[in-house]
């Protein structure tokens, strides 16, 4: 029971949920509109000054899309000559705390060690990995960073061990939650004073519950996310930034129903006044905004049921959650349109990599080709760029 609640958790924690609402809420976008067109402070600006009155800025990304990773490459490219701030931490979502020592070499070297990087990736709570080149770029970024600052930067490794044990099929000790774990390791950095950016998921970085209905007890398994843990310790020091984007599956983004690529959140009424604003990149606080009253099953396109709203059941739910009770800021970038899929990382998968994901898949992968051909099976959505690869001379 113990493994499969494991396993729940992470699936959740990649997921937003996918029941189709019938409410349409394209009413009053001139309200956002309007607020848009006030709003004036650059992505950049924004993390910036947030990182003068916090010591840790989450910044909630979505998986499987290139757009969000590149954003924090250019974000450390931009902050690496600005001595107004400095990170004294990048906590790190795909990687593990095995692997800590390896990061720490790698910010130390004179010179990037990808070899390293691509270690640390390989070793990221998928079963194959986290091989995105993106995120290779992202890496070297940060060790770049520390590189000009002349301060030390650490990469903060965040899961716990058993995440990687139970997915080997190991033996393995369960300590604390995935998400309690990445708390936990951020917190001595606010008791210190430090300054951590908090690079994750989405459903890690806000202010939320985790939750299973567990069938044979008739009672919900509730997990809080590391976001909800570190603003209910520390409220006046943590401030949880979305990246926005579209509606995310646990297969990657959800192929929408209208000329746009990916499914819009709250039925695109948001995305529609960002259009209207000349879908100029902004940061900005969401409270006293439209944003804030943004129902979460408007925004995630879900109804709540009988069961999720029941009061005695241990249920976290409830009808009346907003936005403003999950993050308190939002990042756009661009037109949600716009966004591309990230490109995969041959190098990732040496040889005792495709022997591990072998057995971490009953035998079924035994070359390459299969772990493209399971990549395609598990995210569809990255289908077009396997086909990219089949087409790259074989080395």
């Amino acid at each position: 029971m113990k493994k499969i609640l494991i396993f729940i958790f992470c699936s959740l924690s990649l997921a937003a949920p996918t029941q189709t609402s019938q409410s349409h809420i394209r009413d009053n976008i001139s309200d956002y509109t309007s607020f848009l067109q006030g709003q004036t402070t650059t992505p950049y600006d924004y993390i910036k000054g947030k990182f003068r009155d916090y010591d840790v800025v989450a910044l909630g990304e979505d998986h499987w899309v290139s757009d969000h990773m590149k954003f924090l490459s250019s974000f450390l490219q931009e902050a690496e000559s600005d001595t107004t701030f400095h990170i004294d931490a990048l906590a790190w979502e795909s990687g593990n705390i095995i692997d800590q020592g390896k990061a720490d070499t790698l910010m130390a070297a004179p010179s990037f060690r990808e070899e390293l990087a691509l270690q640390i990736l390989r070793d990221a709570a998928d079963t194959y990995g986290w091989p995105y080149r993106e995120a290779v770029d992202a890496l070297k970024a940060l060790w770049h960073y520390a590189k000009v600052q002349k301060k030390r930067t650490r990469l903060l490794l965040l899961d716990p061990p058993y995440m990687l044990q139970a997915l080997d099929g190991e033996k393995y000790h369960f300590t604390l939650s995935r998400d309690q774990s990445m708390a936990n390791r951020i917190t001595g950095y606010i008791q210190s004073g430090r300054k951590v950016l908090f690079y994750a998921g989405s459903a890690h970085t806000q202010n939320q519950f985790h939750a299973v209905f567990l069938q044979r007890y008739g009672r919900y398994a509730v997990q809080a996310t590391a976001g909800k843990i570190l603003k209910t310790l520390y409220p006046r020091k943590v401030f949880s930034i979305k990246l926005w984007g579209g509606l995310m599956g646990s297969n990657g983004y959800m192929p929408s129903n209208d000329s746009f690529r990916w499914q819009r959140c709250g039925d695109g009424k948001a995305d529609e006044a960002f259009e209207r604003n000349g879908n100029k990149p902004l940061g900005f606080d969401i409270a006293d905004s439209p944003f804030a009253d943004m129902k979460v099953n408007d925004y995630f396109h879900f109804s709540y049921t009988e069961q999720m709203l029941s009061t005695t059941n241990g249920s976290p739910f409830r009808e009346a959650e907003t936005l403003k009770d999950r993050i308190d800021g939002i990042i756009f970038l661009h037109s949600v349109s716009k966004f591309t899929i990230p490109h995969i990382e041959p190098s990732v998968f040496n040889d005792a990599f495709i022997r591990r994901i072998g057995k971490r898949t009953g035998g079924s992968v035994k070359s390459l080709a299969d772990v493209y051909a399971l990549i395609q099976e598990k995210h569809p959505t990255l289908a077009p760029e396997i086909e990219r690869l089949k087409t790259l001379p074989k080395q």
